[in-house]
């Protein structure tokens, strides 16, 4: 598809004016003419036939038929005229003188003459014929008695041929007018248009990241300024672009430290409990008075402490520095069976929970199924320890238009709506306990599989968290 640049649009319609210009002046011009030329060809067309008409009205009268010829033989000398005939009063053609040429409608003009005979001749009569005129006068008209007609038939070539000549120069004009419109459009492009090109490409040139991107300027007049005020301009993106990096680099560092403070906070928070059980309980033992069964509870306490000290530091590992995932084709319903297989409740929960799964079909995707494994042990974790009483943990596998969709469905109170965004921040817990990076780590290891999770509420209570993964085709 041809694409219409300003240089082209610009040469197109300066000829397309000139053009219409030139074709409305020839029209109008031709028409002038052509209305000038026929009526001076009508006019000279009556002149010689009034003039042939005077001179016949004695050899007419008389019907001298020979004078007649010769006289129209000097009519048919004029190269336009094709054809003469003299009638006498009764209608009877005295003389019919034709050159034989085959004359279209509109190459024609037939002029008609009445022809009287008036007092003004009397000088050339006899008089016999003078008082045969007299006698015959009472039947004529204010002009003399009629005595017959001329009909003279005209050919327009000699207009056709001049019209014809100035359409040809017309054309000509035309043409050399379009060619120099087209010349001077072509330079005043390139003078006006090429700078105003220059600038949309440099403009285009600083969109692409090309900040250093300059004009030089080839004048004084209002593209020359123009020029120069798209160079200032890119002079003060760059600053702007220098302010706007000092400022999000002090904006980054000030909320790296703030994160930093809170990620201390929490850990201190987190580590300091466990800390001073393990250091209470390594004092009990250190008393050499303690009995075995307490000594065995203590050390149950270490144990329990040192787990959960570690899980801790998992999570922020977990978070801080996730592996990138070891993507591999697996199903995603094995990973769900391994979870089902190694799903246990806490003893210390005190809850009947019961975990359900409903899986589809052709749920293969490219994952890391430890990744994902994961993703679904904090969801259902998640889920355990929102319900607070007994309930159902329902986790479903499905495949539609090419993604695979995983839903963890409990059967708790659910998460409020203005909540369920916030439940993916770090370090965000609605709980006594916890530092808040479980739903976190879930959001980074599905995003890291160009995947996504969202939050809907369940039908009769509860949340239903939605994941959705690439498929192997997609």
């Amino acid at each position: 598809m041809m694409k219409w640049g300003l240089n082209l649009k610009f040469i197109c319609y300066t000829v397309f004016i000139v053009v219409f210009i030139s074709l409305v002046f020839s029209a109008v011009f031709i028409f002038q003419s052509r209305k000038a030329l026929l009526h001076e060809f009508k006019n000279t067309a009556q002149s010689l036939v009034k003039n042939l008409a005077l001179n016949i009205e004695v050899p007419l009268f008389i019907e001298n038929q020979s004078a007649l010829s010769s006289l129209a033989q000097n009519l048919m000398k004029e190269e336009s005229v094709q054809s003469v005939s003299i009638y006498n009063e009764a209608g009877k053609a005295m003389v019919s003188l034709n050159k034989g040429r085959r004359l279209f409608p509109w190459q024609q003009e037939l002029v008609v003459y009445q022809v009287y005979f008036s007092s003004d001749t009397g000088d050339a009569m006899t008089d016999e014929m003078k008082l045969f005129y007299q006698q015959e006068k009472g039947g004529g008209s204010e002009q003399g008695r009629l005595i017959g007609r001329i009909e003279v038939l005209f050919s327009r070539d000699s207009i056709i041929s001049a019209l014809n000549r100035m359409r040809w120069w017309i054309f000509i004009s035309a043409t050399i007018a379009a060619i120099i419109g087209g010349v001077a459009a072509l330079y005043f492009s390139r003078t006006l248009i090429l700078p105003v090109q220059r600038l949309a490409q440099a403009t285009y040139s600083i969109a692409r990241g090309n900040w250093e991107e300059r004009l030089s300027i080839t004048g004084t007049d209002e593209l020359g300024q123009l020029t120069e005020s798209f160079n200032l301009m890119a002079q003060s993106l760059i600053s702007k672009r220098d302010e706007l990096e000092d400022t999000y680099r002090a904006l980054a560092l000030r909320d790296r430290m703030a994160e930093i403070g809170k990620f201390s906070t929490i850990i201190a928070h987190e580590l300091k409990n466990p800390l001073g059980i393990i250091k209470g309980a390594v004092d009990i033992l250190a008393k050499t008075s303690t009995e075995p069964q307490l000594r065995s509870t203590m050390t149950g306490y270490i144990q329990d402490e040192v787990r959960r000290l570690n899980k801790i530091i998992e999570d922020f590992l977990a978070f801080a520095r996730p592996a990138p995932p070891q993507k591999a084709l697996c199903d995603v319903n094995d990973v769900v069976r391994k979870l089902a297989d190694h799903f246990t409740v806490p003893d210390g929960a005190q809850k009947n929970v019961r975990l359900q799964v409903e899986l589809g079909a052709q749920t293969q995707a490219e994952i890391d199924d430890d990744q994902i494994y994961q993703v679904l042990l904090n969801l259902v974790n998640n889920a355990l320890q929102a319900m607070e009483n007994d309930g159902v943990i329902t986790i479903r596998t499905d495949c539609h238009e090419g993604l695979v969709t995983m839903q963890v469905q409990d059967s708790g109170p659910g998460i409020p709506p203005d909540m369920r965004q916030k439940v993916f921040e770090p370090f965000f817990t609605s709980k006594a306990q916890g530092t808040g990076l479980g739903l976190a780590i879930v959001k980074k290891f599905i995003e890291s599989h160009q995947g996504g999770i969202s939050i809907v509420e369940a039908p009769g209570g509860g949340a239903i968290f939605k994941i959705y993964l690439p498929g192997a085709d997609a």
